[in-house]
């Protein structure tokens, strides 16, 4: 805040994927986190069970970060509370300028801003998301106790996946394995809660679309590529593995993808060590696709806690089956959402999650990655390479 000069800061976490008002108050109250420069913070949330909520915690023992929550989260009734904290100072905002999947336009209410802004008339406000992000990058041993919990928790899922697929068996019990072993483990998910596809060739990615649109779920069927992507949190720090399973002997596309996907992973963890730049890493990661002439759907690699930094890559897209687009300007910061020249302090948290296209045909391998002085710690290790099943 003294590098910015400002006198107060509002962090936002509303419903924003890496619940940043976490990050100041170790709780996800659905609002914002109000930060002046001298005196003690403030938690505002929407109703009052997230505030009984905290006082049941608190009442077994459980130490609150911040003593002060409130409710009343609205853009006119802010305004009040800064002026009550910090005077008529420079404001810091978190949430405008975040870019993460789904969140292409930040997180803030428009009209909670709307409403913010007008009752500040006069009041310099600067957005600062991007160098909050930053500053979250490097974990503290504490926060990685965190991961490694959710990180085990991964591998009970991923095992639970691969224990339960086999022909005949719906997407909804394996769907269902998979967040038992989480559950049971303490851990919640983040959004979109649980991605899980299964068929071949498919290059669909998302949560099962029966969980939305009523359809019925698909069966597993011999020569099926069954994926998913699992999200468990801990702490409110989390970590993503990307299992893949090949029903049946895999043909030789999916054998070239599935190698070709493992080569990106160790290409990336060849180069990676606390001082290179993020881009440094996405290029060692997509070389291997491009050399073997597949292309990338989704990022190679990305940061988590937060989940702001993303590894796209170009590699071979001209090869991608062609989607209805329309005319945009870039996005903004494409460079800093790229992380191009942004530097991997020791204790950053990535997900890696390299994938090779060729045509409709994709595999997606990997798991999480703490970043160290010396080099790398893998998390995951049982996701991090395509597995076969008998069909």
């Amino acid at each position: 805040m003294r590098r910015f000069d400002l006198d107060l800061l509002l962090v936002g976490g509303f419903r924003s994927r890496d619940h940043y008002e976490h990050y100041l108050s170790n709780d996800y109250i659905e609002g914002l986190v109000v930060f002046p420069l001298a005196g003690a913070p403030v938690t505002v949330t929407w109703g009052d069970t997230r505030v009984h909520r905290a006082e049941d915690s608190f009442a077994r023992g459980v130490v609150p970060w911040i003593d002060d929550y409130r409710t009343g989260l609205d853009g006119a009734a802010i305004p009040g509370l800064i002026t009550e904290l910090s005077g008529r100072g420079r404001l810091g905002v978190v949430g405008l300028e975040t870019q993460t999947a789904g969140e292409f336009s930040g997180f803030v209410p428009a009209r909670f801003w709307m409403d913010l802004i007008t009752g500040l008339p006069g009041r310099e406000v600067v957005d600062v998301s991007w160098d909050f992000n930053e500053m979250m990058l490097p974990k503290s041993e504490e926060e990685l106790t965190l991961l490694r919990w959710a990180g085990g928790a991964a591998e009970a899922a991923a095992q639970a996946m691969l224990d339960v697929v086999a022909p005949g068996v719906p997407e909804t019990e394996i769907y269902a394995e998979i967040l038992s072993a989480l559950h049971r483990r303490g851990c919640g998910v983040r959004y979109p809660n649980l991605i899980l596809n299964s068929g071949y060739p498919s290059l669909a990615w998302g949560p099962p679309r029966w969980t939305t649109t009523a359809e019925p779920p698909r069966r597993i069927t011999p020569h099926d590529l069954v994926m998913a992507e699992i999200f468990p949190t801990f702490g409110n720090v989390e970590v993503q593995v990307q299992m893949s399973i090949a029903v049946g002997k895999p043909d030789p596309v999916v054998a070239q993808c599935a190698a070709v996907a493992r080569a990106s992973y160790e290409a990336g963890l060849s180069v990676l060590r606390a001082g290179i730049t993020f881009g440094e890493l996405v290029h060692a990661m997509e070389q291997p696709v491009q050399d073997n002439g597949c292309w990338a759907l989704t990022p190679l690699v990305h940061s988590l806690n937060p989940q702001a930094f993303l590894g796209f890559t170009r590699a071979n897209r001209q090869d991608a089956p062609t989607v209805p687009t329309l005319p945009a300007p870039p996005p903004k910061n494409l460079s800093r959402l790229q992380g191009t020249d942004l530097v991997l302090p020791a204790g950053t948290t990535l997900a890696f999650e390299p994938n090779a296209c060729r045509g409709r045909t994709r595999v997606v391998v990997g798991g999480t990655v703490i970043v160290t002085d010396e080099g790398y710690q893998e998390v995951n290790s049982l996701s991090c390479r395509m597995h076969e099943k008998d069909a």
